[in-house]
């Protein structure tokens, strides 16, 4: 769950920082340069990896493979398009409070394509964002008007809503390695799209502004969420990773000095409703676990009880380990080891 947080806050604070440092940057050279940060600020971690990246690699599945393409398309290669776009011409209060669409669209599609078990406050809880965001996006007092800007928020979210069902799919490959793969695949491309397409004019300041916000806000954030998805499953973490979005609208009033209507207070005061009722969650039942062997990074705990040398029993390790079929009850979240069916 701090993982989940963490990501939400340094992700909350990147519209406020674009609008302050970046200023009227094109929209897929903003894109380019946040991911390509994030790629920048992972590396140094990736080379450290005990497994070197080109083993990862061999190791996937097909589907696996497929998996991770289609996240880099996605939530690494459009969403931030449509993200930066939304910067650009909307306003960052209005920006951060759509970004906790984000945990609707994750949701909605866990529970869709990977049956995750949604609980009743969860769903009541969802309901509250998207009246909140229908608020935020239609603008204009008795004449009503569709914010465009708000509109192409509301795509990013749903992209990555994509990203974050196909992420959860790939347990083996480590998160650094992963957002690693994602900054330099979708900072590249955008990158390149803009060079094409736009006269870039713009400052070294502007640059190194995008590149130090990507690090921390899309390379150190998506490496905490990738890390929260398989603690407490993809609709958990969207749901923790929506109070980000609360911390750019208070930083927008006071370092913007923005100055939001009266009904984008109502929606933000629908949308806190709604946080807490997903809040409150706990699942808690009876159930089975079948026999499974995979790898990934873990600690000696009730569903990890192989043995080996002492030093490996105290800290958290990574190696292929076989779990025995068990059945027990607990409070548990839908991640790599309680994928079952409800």
């Amino acid at each position: 769950m701090h993982y989940a947080i963490l990501s939400a806050i340094l992700f909350g604070m990147s519209p406020v920082a674009c609008k302050a440092i970046v200023g009227q940057m094109p929209s897929s050279l903003l894109a380019g340069l946040l991911y390509i940060g994030s790629g920048l600020g992972l590396t140094g971690v990736v080379f450290r990896q005990t497994i070197p990246a080109y083993e990862i690699w061999g190791s996937l599945s097909w589907r696996q493979r497929a998996n991770l393409a289609g996240a880099i398309v996605s939530g690494g290669v459009a969403a931030p398009l449509f993200l930066a776009y939304g910067i650009r011409f909307g306003t960052a209060s209005e920006v951060s409070l759509l970004l906790n669409f984000e945990a609707v669209a994750t949701t909605l599609l866990a529970w869709i394509f990977f049956h995750e078990h949604i609980g009743h406050r969860v769903w009541i809880g969802k309901l509250f964002i998207i009246g909140a965001s229908i608020l935020v996006i239609f603008t204009g007092g008795t004449d009503i008007q569709l914010s465009i800007p708000g509109l192409s928020v509301l795509v990013a979210c749903i992209l990555w809503g994509i990203d974050n069902n196909l992420t959860r799919e790939l347990d083996s490959i480590p998160a650094s390695l992963l957002a690693c793969i994602k900054g330099w695949s979708a900072g590249i491309f955008n990158v390149l799209l803009s060079l094409f397409l736009f006269k870039n004019q713009v400052t070294p300041l502007q640059v190194s502004g995008a590149l130090v916000i990507g690090a921390l806000s899309f390379g150190a954030s998506l490496v905490f969420f990738i890390h929260a998805l398989r603690q407490i499953g993809a609709a958990r973490t969207s749901t923790w990773f929506a109070s980000g979005p609360f911390i750019g609208t208070i930083l927008a009033v006071i370092v913007l000095g923005e100055r939001p209507p009266a009904e984008y207070w109502a929606a933000a005061a629908i949308m806190l409703s709604g946080m807490f009722f997903l809040y409150w969650e706990v699942h808690l039942h009876f159930h089975q676990h079948e026999r499974l062997a995979h790898s990934h990074p873990h600690e000696h705990e009730e569903h990890h009880l192989h043995e080996h040398n002492d030093e490996e029993n105290e800290r958290k390790h990574d190696h292929l380990h076989v779990h025995e079929a068990i059945s027990h009850a607990h409070m548990h979240w839908p991640d790599i080891h309680h994928r079952h069916i409800h």
